[in-house]
């Protein structure tokens, strides 16, 4: 049996990961840099540890999980949120098996820009510029513009006003425009062993966080975009999660807007497969038909959706009869993270990265 150390115990999708691999005998440890993350509260969970902030203390942190994974023996090292950043930039130096490629390889594609560069040769990329070169303002309304070190959508600027009063010329470099691409927006997730596809699913979010992260999921089958991932996966040998955000046109086209080198909420529709999909060689794990929804976070945005039909008959990524705890507590983890919104002044989605972005590393 392996001892598996998840870091980003704050996501759902670190709890989906335990579940799976505790069902299997495995043993597994969880880290984060928050004291009360939802999946800490996992019966499936043998021991949790609070690691120093990645972001604004990278070598304390790699110190830590250096000895979380001696003194216990961990066998394999799964991050899950952007934490896998800086666990990539130590990774040659943990004694385990680490699910991360290396980090120049991960910057290229976290970093809106350079993934246009490196991808255009393997997918439809919309036409996409760096705002210091972009000449085309009197079309502004046809792109849209955003940070190359970004999340949830939160920064983007799509408004032609805002576009023509918001940029600096110290700013520009930092920025993109991108062509705006009409279509139904999919999301694709997948597991990668050094180039070897272990698991692939897509889906639709159908509810969000404002624009940001999905709390509702419903598959969608598309074979060109799973050619054309598979494709490029094998062609830079990645490891570790794959995901991406993509907008199928019209004409059935799947346009690649960018990419996430971590854990995503498709992991969710991986479900009990995911121990299989890191941990064995084998056929390619695809996603179930099930659709799946953070009932908790919709009780909050969305509780007329509550009582509909089909949001009732979704799985939810967090309520498990053997496991009910995370369930019950997610609430007093959801106050951690409106404590750091407060004291901070920010967002509260801003609040749940806050200590572990990767900026790049900060430009």
């Amino acid at each position: 049996m392996e001892t598996i150390l998840i870091t980003g115990a704050r996501a759902p999708i670190a709890m989906e990961l335990a579940r799976s691999f505790h069902s299997q005998g495995h043993t597994v440890i969880m880290a984060d840099s928050l004291i009360l993350p939802v999946s800490r509260w996992s019966n499936t969970v043998s021991n949790y540890f609070k690691l120093p902030s990645p972001r604004f203390a990278p070598q304390e942190f790699a110190d830590t999980l250096q000895q979380i994974i001696t003194t216990h023996q961990v066998t394999h090292l799964i991050p899950t949120c952007e934490e896998a950043f800086y666990i990539s930039s130590f990774k040659d130096g943990f004694p385990c098996k680490v699910w991360t490629s290396g980090i120049e390889l991960l910057n290229q594609l976290h970093n809106k820009f350079l993934f246009t560069q490196v991808a255009k040769e393997y997918f439809p990329i919309p036409e996409t510029e760096l705002v210091n070169k972009f000449t085309t303002w009197t079309e502004s309304e046809n792109y849209v513009f955003k940070p190359v070190y970004s999340r949830f959508a939160g920064q983007i600027i799509s408004n032609k006003t805002l576009v023509n009063t918001y940029f600096t010329n110290s700013e520009q470099k930092n920025w993109i425009a991108q062509k705006r691409i009409q279509g139904k927006e999919i999301c694709i997730y997948s597991i990668w062993d050094e180039g070897k596809l272990k698991a692939y699913v897509a889906y639709h979010p159908l509810y969000r966080v404002g624009k940001g992260a999905g709390i509702f999921f419903e598959p969608v089958n598309h074979p060109d975009a799973h050619e054309k991932v598979k494709l490029f996966g094998e062609a830079i040998s990645y490891t570790g999660q794959l995901c991406f955000d993509v907008i199928i046109d019209q004409n059935d086209i799947p346009w690649f807007i960018e990419c996430n080198p971590r854990g995503t909420s498709g992991a969710h529709l991986v479900h009990t497969d995911l121990a299989n999909a890191f941990l064995y060689s084998g056929t390619e794990i695809q996603q179930n038909t099930a659709e799946y929804a953070v009932k908790g976070a919709m009780a909050f945005l969305y509780p007329q959706k509550l009582l509909t039909k089909r949001v009732r008959q979704a799985k939810d990524v967090i309520f498990r009869k053997k496991d009910f705890l995370p369930f019950l507590l997610q609430f007093v983890s959801i106050l951690e993270v409106t404590y750091i919104m407060l004291i901070k002044r920010m967002t509260w989605l801003q609040a749940t990265t806050r200590d572990i972005e990767w900026n790049g590393n900060e430009h």
